[in-house]
C-alpha cells in the first residue's frame, strides 16, 4: 500500500478578492495576480520547498459567485507567464554562454599560442612572466563562460520549476469569518 503526499497549503489573508487581482489598468487582455501577492507566493512556496502542485487558499471578507473562476484563472495565468519567462531567460542564458565559450576559445587559442612561441630555456626572466600571464590570462578567458553554462541558469531554472507549480496549484477562497460582536 502506498501512501499519498499530503497537499501543501499556501495561505493568504486578505483584505478582498479584488486586492489580489491586478488592477483593470493591467496592460494586458489576460487576468493577473496583483505583484504583491504573487512574490508572496513565491516566496512562501521557495521557502517551504514544495515538492508539487500545492493548494493556494486566499482568505478575504466576501466571497462572490464567480470570484473563484477568476482567481483560478488569474493564478494559472500568471504563473504560466512567469514560467514562460524563465524560460526565455534560460535560453538567453545558454545563448550568450555559446557565443562566450566560441570567444573564450578564440582567445585560449591566440593567447597559448603566444605563450608557446615563447621558449623558456632561451629568454629572459621577464619573457618567462610574459608566457606563464599569456597562459593564465588564456584559461580566465573561460571562466564566464564555464559561469554561464554550469551555474547562471540554476536559479532561472528553479524559478520556472515554482512558477510550474503555482500555475498548476488548486485554488481556494475562503470567506473570513465575521468576530462575534
Amino acid at each position: 500500500m502506498t501512501e499519498v503526499a499530503a497537499q501543501e497549503i499556501l495561505r493568504l489573508d486578505l483584505r478582498s478578492v479584488d486586492a489580489l487581482l491586478a488592477q483593470d489598468d493591467a496592460p494586458f487582455a489576460r487576468p493577473g495576480l496583483h505583484p504583491d501577492v504573487a512574490e508572496r507566493l513565491i516566496g512562501e512556496a521557495d521557502h517551504r520547498r514544495i515538492g508539487g502542485a500545492p493548494r493556494i487558499e486566499f482568505v478575504v471578507d466576501r466571497v462572490a459567485p464567480d470570484d473563484l473562476a477568476r482567481v483560478s484563472a488569474a493564478v494559472r495565468s500568471h504563473f504560466e507567464d512567469l514560467a514562460l519567462l524563465a524560460d526565455r531567460e534560460r535560453a538567453r542564458i545558454f545563448r550568450a554562454g555559446r557565443i562566450a565559450t566560441v570567444t573564450g576559445l578564440l582567445v585560449v587559442v591566440v593567447l597559448l599560442g603566444g605563450a608557446n612561441s615563447i621558449d623558456p630555456e632561451t629568454v629572459s626572466r621577464f619573457w618567462r612572466a610574459v608566457r606563464e600571464s599569456l597562459t593564465i590570462f588564456a584559461w580566465v578567458a573561460m571562466w564566464k563562460p564555464a559561469e554561464l553554462l554550469l551555474y547562471e541558469h540554476l536559479p532561472v531554472r528553479r524559478r520556472r520549476t515554482l512558477a510550474e507549480r503555482l500555475a498548476a496549484a488548486s485554488v481556494a477562497l475562503v470567506a473570513r469569518e465575521a468576530a462575534p460582536g
